[in-house]
């Protein structure tokens, strides 16, 4: 009798411990640990240009960098002269968005073309004849403060992705210019303060390399024949540039 009741007891000891016991499934679950799971690839906050996927914000950084450019540019629709220059624009950005910069550009003007001087006929003037007439640049530099309001990506060749920002700039402007007082007496140099303001684009090729160009309205007080008036210039810009230092 005795071994009938503790038999039983076994039995039941044993059914309540299955029914305790968790599934096979959930204590395989319980094993795992953070440890052992694979580790997932962490993504950057920010990096270089050209370091980017395709698909993100702006998430690279010039905030900081120092931008080197040489450049060169021309003037376009010109009654007069038309203008050739080479310079160099040095540009710090403050953030991805503000920037100011420096710039010199130094060239030659030559006759714009179709210009004619009509008395009784109508004739292809000789240089001299120009002499007292305005926009013959020997010099121009300037300060400008630069806003980058749109940034965009091109893609290029499936994983090829190049980014591109546009941006507006304005700021106050020296500029040497030859003129004479009349057609008869010689040109002299004299300088005039004007303004500039640009819309332009840069292209960036490499995470410290770019392409960069802009068309410029260059205003400045000029004085011709004694009489003081307004000139204006539409200036072409291009040339490359280069990053330097390091984001913020």
């Amino acid at each position: 009798m005795k071994a009938l009741v503790a038999a039983a007891l076994l039995v039941a000891a044993q059914a309540r411990a299955a029914d305790e016991a968790p599934p096979a499934e959930e204590t395989k679950v319980a094993q795992i640990t953070p440890a052992a799971l694979p580790p997932v690839a962490s993504v950057p906050r920010y990096g270089a240009p050209a370091s980017l996927p395709p698909v993100t914000a702006q998430l690279f950084r010039l905030g900081g960098m120092l931008e080197v450019q040489p450049m060169f540019a021309f003037s376009i629709g010109d009654p007069f002269w038309r203008t050739l220059g080479m310079g160099v624009r040095v540009e710090h950005h403050f953030d991805e968005r503000w920037s100011i910069s420096g710039h010199a550009i130094g060239g030659v003007s030559l006759l714009a073309a179709p210009v004619e001087v009509c008395s009784d006929s109508c004739s292809n003037p000789a240089e001299g004849k120009l002499r007292s007439t305005p926009g013959k640049l020997q010099l121009v530099s300037g300060v400008q403060v630069g806003w980058a309001p749109v940034y965009g990506k091109l893609s290029l060749m499936g994983e090829r992705t190049l980014h591109f920002d546009l941006y507006v700039a304005a700021g106050p402007e020296l500029v040497r210019e030859l003129i004479a007082p009349d057609a008869a007496s010689p040109q002299t140099g004299r300088w005039a303060a004007g303004g500039r303001v640009s819309i332009g684009e840069r292209l960036f090729l490499t995470n410290r390399f770019m392409i960069r160009f802009a068309a410029s309205e260059l205003i400045y007080a000029g004085r011709v024949r004694g009489v003081s008036e307004i000139e204006r210039k539409l200036i072409i810009e291009g040339g490359v540039g280069w990053l330097f230092g390091g984001g913020r």
